[in-house]
């Protein structure tokens, strides 16, 4: 891979330079003369030798001294240029060894000028080469500042600030039978929602870039983006399937685990591409599309998404979503609905599952789960969890205290919630604001909704159970955990999930599957309730299996809390 463009811009080989002219030019703005100062430019050796003698053994200004005292006794413009460049190089070594500036412009006084009794000129050409180790300093801290801002050190590589001037470079030379594509990769690790220690990130993101490099063509140009994040340039690609070629080979080399420090990390690539033929689109908007395609990749976790028509408008789409989410939510225009849980053995009603609805100012609905994502998307998720606690709290104090209702309701806890070390707080709060036993609130958490079971998420969910609030395992069954939720989760009810229930009269399969779990959870102490009941043949056969917690359009859809108070008279 070409990666010329990046060692020129390294901290620690800056190079400044000068041509003959240009020193010429400064000898004379210092009223010298240039061929004078070639011919008659010499070392005042026993000044040197007894700076030298001053110095430390391990001193950087050592070398400067010796290469001092060599300096050539008769000079041409080629031979003095040649000489001053050396020069500056060996005091830019000794600058960058923290050596003092001070000394260093001491030493340089062992120059001399021979001119007769006169010092004058001896004089100026101090000043000439003190303006310009000045100007030296300014080159080197103007590179050093262009790198920073532009280089990242621990990986040696461009940052984002160069994608658009090298992309702008490749594109003007670009051919009309060749495409440019510009791919922008995100590497998800396998625990993604956790930070990698610092040490480990570094590594992690210096041995990414060495997959990159190995599996990218040798004229590609990787930068480096952020953390687990780069963007390849490539240029005079033939045509789309080499395209194709080239970016499932670069993700074809992730399927191995990385090690890190004998530590297996899985890593995901997600990639968004955007590509164009000639100079058609400017490097910025190619830039745009390759970002709109990576997050597009991101927010739907596919491995790979190439820009099109299609995909902006659909951005535009989710754009204009997430302003109306956000509009409703920051005005208190969200609302919740509540779906009776019915028990059939005593036919009444004893609670309901609490339901997010919204729907735009054109009545078009939109469902809980992308409000909730746009919400999670857009930072405001905690707020949103301790929306939902006060407001289903609130709610249960009206049904319980005011209505005199013996209910409960279900609510449903986001993954993230159950990191949330304030999360008991805040429901502790809730309980005392509102005066309500926990009894009447029931924590619903998905199968698969727990991102990992660790000492965090244990400590959270046994401080809300020492709290007095049982737990319901929403979903069971449809995931992969759910005996080892059991187990090791202080889980009070079972939700069957609906898809095992709705057929359960035309599906032996699906009978069976209810069956089984019924019985696992009698047997473990557990109480059961099943969701999708969608008609009495349905409701018949949970009956038999001794299922008497019930839930689905049979009875009722999720309606208006109003609406709620009077279904459950009415039952």
């Amino acid at each position: 891979m070409d990666e010329t463009h990046l060692e020129e811009a390294h901290i620690h080989e800056v190079e400044i330079t000068y041509t003959s002219g240009e020193v010429a030019s400064k000898l004379i703005a210092h009223s010298l003369t240039p061929q004078q100062v070639y011919e008659k430019t010499t070392i005042n050796q026993t000044k040197l030798a007894s700076l030298h003698y001053e110095l430390d053994s391990g001193s950087s200004l050592i070398t400067l001294c010796e290469y001092i005292s060599s300096w050539p006794s008769s000079n041409d413009p080629l031979i003095f240029t040649n000489s001053i460049n050396q020069l500056i190089f060996h005091w830019m070594q000794a600058i960058e060894a923290d050596e003092s500036t001070q000394t260093i412009l001491y030493i340089l006084k062992c120059f001399q000028i021979k001119s007769g009794l006169s010092n004058s000129k001896t004089a100026r050409f101090h000043l000439f080469l003190n303006d310009l180790l000045i100007e030296t300093l300014q080159k080197y801290h103007l590179a050093t500042l262009s790198y920073l801002l532009n280089f990242d050190e621990d990986l040696n590589l461009a940052n984002a600030n160069q994608i658009i001037p090298q992309l702008t470079d490749v594109l003007s030379s670009a051919h009309d039978d060749k495409l440019t594509a510009l791919l922008s990769l995100h590497f998800q690790t396998e625990n993604n929602n956790f930070l990698l220690p610092k040490e480990v990130s570094i590594e992690l993101n210096q041995r990414l870039a060495e997959i990159i490099k190995i599996n990218a063509s040798e004229d590609a140009k990787l930068f480096f983006s952020g953390d687990s994040q780069f963007d390849i340039i490539l240029p005079k690609i033939k045509n789309k399937t080499q395209l194709d070629l080239a970016r499932i080979k670069i993700a074809a080399a992730f399927e191995e685990i990385v090690f890190i420090n004998k530590q297996s990390i899985l890593v995901k690539p997600l990639i968004g591409c955007a590509f164009i033929q000639s100079n058609q689109e400017s490097a910025q908007t190619m830039f745009e599309n390759a970002r709109l395609a990576l997050e597009h990749a991101i927010l739907k976790q596919k491995y790979y998404v190439e820009y099109n028509n299609e995909l902006e408008q659909f951005l535009n789409e989710q754009i204009t979503l997430e302003s109306k989410v956000l509009e409703a939510f920051d005005s208190n225009n969200l609302t919740l609905a509540f779906q009776p849980i019915i028990d059939s053995k005593k036919s009444q009603c004893v609670g309901a599952e609490v339901l997010l609805r919204w729907s735009d100012k054109f009545g078009q609905n939109i469902s809980p789960a992308l409000t909730i994502e746009v919400l999670n998307n857009a930072g405001k998720g905690k707020l949103f969890t301790r929306w939902l606690i006060n407001s289903t709290c609130r709610y249960a104090h009206e049904l319980t205290e005011e209505k005199n209702l013996d209910l409960y309701l279900t609510v449903n806890l986001r993954a993230e919630d159950l990191y949330d070390m304030e999360l008991p707080a805040l429901f502790q709060n809730a309980l005392s604001l509102w005066k309500l036993n926990p009894e009447h609130v029931i924590l619903e958490i998905t199968e698969n909704g727990i991102l990992e079971q660790n000492e965090q998420t244990n400590t959270v969910i046994n401080a809300l159970s020492e709290l007095g609030f049982k737990f319901a395992l929403d979903d069971f069954g449809t995931g992969f955990s759910s005996l080892t939720r059991l187990r090791t989760l202080p889980i009070d009810l079972i939700k069957i999930d609906q898809s095992f229930v709705k057929n359960i009269n035309n599906s032996e399969e699906d009978y069976k599957i209810v069956e089984s779990i019924a019985m696992l959870a009698t047997s473990l102490g557990k109480e059961v309730l099943a969701e999708g009941i969608e008609n009495e043949a349905c409701l018949v056969l949970i009956n038999q299996l001794n299922i008497h917690k019930c839930q689905g359009y049979h009875f009722s859809k999720p309606m208006p809390y109003d609406d709620y108070i009077e279904f459950v008279e009415n039952y």
